[in-house]
């Protein structure tokens, strides 16, 4: 169908971390090793106050006038005006190697404010391998007063030295900022991986060649051209005679233009002849979903929790029209808790399953503190971003004290003291402090999500059957409404219940039972923050506490249980001996609170992405089952128009927003949120590949992936 991402791409085993089949480039990045930060920008300050670069012996920007430089070379180089007032498309993409302090990024969004289209958004990837810390940003942009609340906006969001990819959205999400924290070749090497992905414009700003010549060279601008719309457009103050020669030798037709301040030359043109584009080195897997065709106008999302409202608030940034159908209450189910944690379990040692989670968390994170500041939510109601402390045994307050040493962004590790003074209660132990944390009521975020323009909700679709039509369309059909409503993609995420909507066999989804307890506030010091233990407690909302939550996997039942507000009950009490004595006079039979059913994945990593048609992906992948280590030159076998967003277990407060952006990023052909590995670990079709390889007769068997604890 017209809108099955096909995969036409050699599937190959690789190697297996942590469960994961990953296979690709040696450069592609990947979660292994120890979590620790990239080696940062090692900046000199001049009498002016102008950054410059120890390492490369080269400044961020000229002395002269920086902001007068960029839009020079950059904006006018590119005809940015120009081309933003007439793009016909949903989007302008623009890639810049060497994102140093910004700058670019700043002009280039206020020129898209000033020039584009209302309906055209603005998708800017920046690639560096040695950011600068924020201390250091915020002193760079605060020369030009003119750009003061966009540069805040910035500083504000700027993400940590983690190698990888940084998404943040601004202006309502009509502005997504890519951040690729990686050396160039890695970063382009991720590029390379999405098919149909084109870029309008290249702004070449590394250090200057001959000093940094990574950054430079035929190898770089070829790969930029087969990334390239026709005709994109490209720039750089260098007019050395070598990069011109290569960039000519790519593809690019370019000229020399008058230069900035000292600089006589610099370059700009435009893609003459974009080169064929082949698969990248190494094979792919069952994850690499891009799309190459338009993407649809219309989409419906099965759920209207927090996986199903993120996805459609993704979809709707992008100027689809978005149809959630609900089979109850918005957040009527899982994700109806009076209160839950965004929550990270930091490691200090990197998996898919650890680098997902921070990602993750991070991401949403700025995009509640957005909704915050904008009143989409209400501050201290709907939730509020207090930080988090997780308590923490012995070992692992010292691996995790260490690996924060070089990592403060993310938060430390507190004695009992100092983490009962944050938290305004005694604590027995050490704990994780997590700034970068809060709690949330998810019910409260699923509407506000919800409530736009481009989104329609309805409630109460409990006889609702899914069928897919020889137009090519998904058509949801309301027996007792006889009615229809029809869509060319279609979305479920409905936790536990996905499989009934779903194509035989389905995905392997397990069932948690979790119990949630209400207990009413101390009369002693109010919480101060979000304290996470065997369980987890917020501060007060109207006199009450959310506890919890039980753990019980493979039971199937919704109904309150008096063990179970017990179970809470006593936790809290461990982790919190002050309230130890008034928690044991509470009437466990009288307490409110709420049981439902979570659903997770045997790698408790959650399933985003298309989903496979299993039959056909045995069919065609059939020498797998023979060797594991046998490259198959075959296309992957999707369902048309079918994609899934579900098994977010516990946390879907962390995971579901930046799972939501991978899937709409997919459907719309746009550059990934996260690298090749990770979306791999996240794709559906994981579970079909890893049968089939476990399978395998006379070949070394891979060990299925381990259950973590929760």
């Amino acid at each position: 169908g017209t809108l099955t991402d096909q995969l036409n791409m050699t599937i190959s085993p690789g190697r297996s971390t942590n469960g994961h089949v990953v296979a690709g480039s040696p450069c592609m990045i990947r979660p292994e090793g120890l979590l620790q930060p990239l080696e940062r920008a090692e900046i000199e300050w001049s009498a002016t106050g102008e950054p410059r670069s120890r390492r490369y012996r080269d400044p961020y920007f000229s002395a002269a006038d920086g902001l007068l430089e960029s839009r020079h070379v950059f904006i006018d180089g590119c005809a940015l005006p120009a081309r933003l007032a007439g793009c016909g498309g949903r989007r302008y993409a623009i890639g810049e190697l060497g994102f140093g302090a910004g700058l670019n990024f700043l002009l280039t969004w206020a020129t898209w404010r000033e020039h584009a289209p209302r309906a055209v958004s603005l998708h800017y990837l920046g690639i560096d391998k040695h950011p600068l810390r924020r201390d250091e940003l915020r002193r760079a942009l605060a020369r030009w007063p003119r750009l003061a609340a966009l540069a805040g906006e910035l500083i504000g969001s700027f993400p940590p030295p983690l190698e990888g990819i940084h998404r943040r959205l601004f202006d309502g999400g009509r502005v997504v900022l890519d951040l690729h924290w990686a050396d160039v070749g890695r970063a382009l090497d991720e590029l390379q991986w999405l098919r149909g992905l084109r870029f309008d414009s290249w702004y070449l700003d590394g250090f200057a060649p001959a000093r940094n010549p990574s950054m430079w060279g035929g190898e770089r601008f070829s790969a930029l051209a087969r990334l390239s719309a026709p005709g994109a457009s490209i720039a750089t103050y260098s007019a050395a005679g070598q990069v011109r020669r290569d960039l000519l030798a790519a593809g690019f037709a370019v000229h020399k233009r008058p230069g900035y301040g000292r600089k006589r030359e610099c370059l700009a043109g435009t893609l003459a002849e974009r080169p064929a584009r082949a698969a990248p080195a190494g094979g792919a897997c069952a994850a690499d979903a891009a799309r190459a065709s338009p993407a649809p106008d219309h989409a419906l999302v099965i759920g209207a929790g927090l996986a199903g409202a993120h996805v459609a608030a993704a979809l709707a940034r992008r100027e689809m029209a978005v149809t959630v159908l609900e089979r109850g209450a918005v957040a009527g189910r899982a994700s109806g808790n009076a209160q839950g944690v965004l929550f990270n379990r930091l490691s200090h040692r990197r998996s898919a399953l650890a680098d997902f989670s921070l990602a993750a968390s991070l991401y949403a994170a700025r995009l509640y503190a957005q909704m915050l500041r904008e009143g989409e939510l209400r501050a201290g109601i709907d939730g509020a971003l207090t930080g988090c402390l997780q308590s923490l045994d012995a070992g692992a307050a010292a691996r995790l004290a260490e690996t924060l040493t070089a990592l403060p962004e993310l938060g430390s590790v507190l004695s009992a003291a100092q983490g009962g003074a944050r938290l305004g209660q005694a604590l027995t132990g050490p704990s994780l402090w997590q700034p970068d944390s809060g709690w949330f009521a998810a019910p409260a975020l699923c509407r506000a999500l919800l409530a736009h323009p481009r989104i329609t909700v309805r409630e109460q679709c409990s006889d609702l059957s899914i069928h897919y039509g020889r137009d090519q369309q998904w058509q949801a059909v309301f027996q007792s409404r006889r009615c229809r409503v029809s869509a060319p993609l279609l979305v479920v995420a409905a936790g536990v219940d996905s499989n009934a909507l779903l194509p035989a066999p389905g995905l392997p989804l397990r069932t948690v039972r979790g119990q949630t307890t209400q207990v009413p506030a101390a009369a002693t010091t109010p919480l101060k923050t979000v304290l996470c233990h065997a369980g987890y407690v917020a501060p007060a909302v109207h006199g009450e506490h959310c506890i919890g939550a039980t753990f019980a996997p493979r039971d199937p039942r919704r109904d309150l249980r008096a063990s179970d507000h017990r179970d809470n009950i006593d936790k809290l009490a461990s982790a919190l001996p002050a309230w130890a004595a008034s928690l044991a006079t509470l009437d466990a039979q009288t307490l409110a609170g709420r049981a439902e059913l979570r659903c997770a994945s045997p790698d408790y990593l959650p399933m985003i992405g298309a989903v496979p048609s299993v039959a056909r992906f045995r069919e065609r992948c059939a020498a797998l089952g023979r060797d594991a280590w046998h490259s198959v030159e075959a296309s992957g076998a999707y369902v048309p128009g079918l994609y899934v967003s579900t098994a977010h277990g516990s946390r879907g407060l962390s995971y579901a927003a930046l799972g939501a952006e991978v899937l709409a990023s997919t459907i719309c052909g746009e550059a990934a949120p996260l690298p090749t590995a990770l979306r791999r670990a996240l794709a559906p079709a994981r579970f079909t590949l890893r049968a089939m390889l476990r399978g395998a007769a006379g070949t070394r068997r891979l060990r299925p992936a381990r259950m973590p604890a929760e």
